[in-house]
């Protein structure tokens, strides 16, 4: 995505979305300055103008800062146990 949006052949301007999958996976491979730079610093609109949704099968620090950065007041949704796996 980044490599299109330095081209430029896509924008984000109409973004009312953004929807991060696997967020945590995403961090741990390294891609947090790669994240930051698509929701922050290209043409998307800002929260309130956009909804953010992070995904996560765990909710570690870096996923937290990530939700506090992107949004005002998140919320955190949790599906099972907390720190245990589902079976």
């Amino acid at each position: 995505l980044l490599d299109l949006l330095d081209r430029p052949r896509v924008v984000l301007h109409s973004v009312q979305v953004f929807i991060l999958d696997e967020a945590d996976r995403m961090l741990d491979m390294g891609f947090e300055p790669q994240i930051r730079r698509i929701a922050q610093q290209s043409d998307m609109p800002m929260p309130p103008d956009r909804q953010t949704l992070l995904f996560s099968a765990t909710f570690p620090r870096e996923i937290q800062m990530l939700a506090r950065d992107f949004g005002r007041d998140y919320v955190r949704v949790t599906i099972g146990r907390i720190g245990s796996t589902t079976e």
